[in-house]
């Protein structure tokens, strides 16, 4: 049983100084961007400052970063959130707080809050919104890192 306590304080006290760690790295001018690559075409989610949203071959860089504020996916570059209308159209727009702009994540899916709809993609690298069918082009993997200034 000693060992045992012994053990779960030892964990404790390393998950511990790793959250610490990263508090530390995000204090120090670091933030948690999160890129989004679809499971089927393995391309990522990207964006411009012309407020157009496609896949792309995922090279690291600002427009495929995004940081979760609450339910909604900012752009890391533009500082645009991620939007979709009831047509299925998906862009980026100013952050206005609508429900178009929040997103949920439900297992690999990111479902739209105001249609229900699920972020969705293909091998021409068009992204639009659509009935959830469980189809991997409607799956995304995250990938949470730390951006440096």
């Amino acid at each position: 049983m000693r060992n045992r306590r012994y053990s779960l304080t030892t964990s404790a006290s390393l998950a511990a100084a790793w959250v610490l760690m990263l508090g530390i790295s995000l204090l120090a001018g670091g933030a948690a961007g999160r890129t989004y690559k679809n499971v089927s075409t393995g391309f990522c989610l990207d964006s411009n400052a012309d407020k157009k949203v496609y896949t792309g071959v995922c090279n690291g860089g600002n427009y495929q970063n995004w940081e979760r504020l609450g339910k909604r996916l900012v752009n890391v570059s533009t500082g645009f959130c991620l939007d979709s209308n009831a047509e299925g159209k998906v862009y980026t727009g100013e952050c206005n707080g609508g429900n178009y702009q929040n997103w949920d994540a439900v297992g690999k899916s990111l479902v739209n809050v105001s249609t229900g709809f699920c972020l969705d993609s293909n091998a021409d690298k068009k992204v639009s919104a659509a009935a959830c069918n469980g189809g991997n082009y409607q799956n995304w993997e995250e990938h949470v890192r730390i951006i440096r200034p």
